[in-house]
C-alpha cells in the first residue's frame, strides 16, 4: 500500500511528465545573419542552431525578400560538427533590403516546429 506521501509524489510525476515531453521540440536559439541583425553584405551561408539535434531529412528553410520573390538556396542539410545546426549556401542574389527567413525543424519526435524571422542587407556605403 502506498504512503500518502508516495501517492503525491506519484501525481506530482504523472502531472510533469506531458510538461517535459511537450517542452522537447526544437526551439532556435541562434542564426547567422542574426534575428532582426543587419549584415553589411549578402551572406553567402545560413547557419540556424536550435536546443536540440535536428532531423535534416524533416527540415526545410527559405528565404523571400520584401516582395516574396524567393531567394534560391542549396539544400538544407545538418552541420557536420553539430547536429542541432542546420545550414544552407545562398545561390541567390542578395540586393540590399529586408529578408524573411522561414524554417521548419523536426526533433528527435519527428515533430516540426516552425518559425520565421528577418535581418536586413544594408546598402554599400
Amino acid at each position: 500500500m502506498l504512503s500518502r506521501y508516495s501517492g503525491v509524489m506519484l501525481f506530482a510525476a504523472a502531472m510533469l511528465a506531458p510538461i517535459s515531453r511537450a517542452s522537447a521540440h526544437p526551439k532556435l536559439l541562434s542564426a547567422t545573419p542574426s534575428v532582426n541583425g543587419r549584415v553589411a553584405s549578402a551572406p553567402t551561408l545560413l547557419s540556424l542552431t536550435f536546443n536540440e539535434t535536428i532531423t535534416s531529412a524533416l527540415s526545410a528553410v527559405t528565404v523571400v525578400d520584401a516582395a516574396q520573390h524567393a531567394v534560391t538556396l542549396d539544400k538544407v542539410q545538418s552541420e557536420a560538427k553539430d547536429p542541432a545546426t542546420l545550414v544552407a549556401k545562398v545561390t541567390g542574389a542578395m540586393p540590399p533590403g529586408r529578408y524573411t527567413v522561414r524554417w521548419q525543424a523536426a526533433g528527435k519526435d519527428g515533430h516540426p516546429m516552425k518559425g520565421e524571422f528577418t535581418f536586413v542587407v544594408d546598402a554599400p556605403k
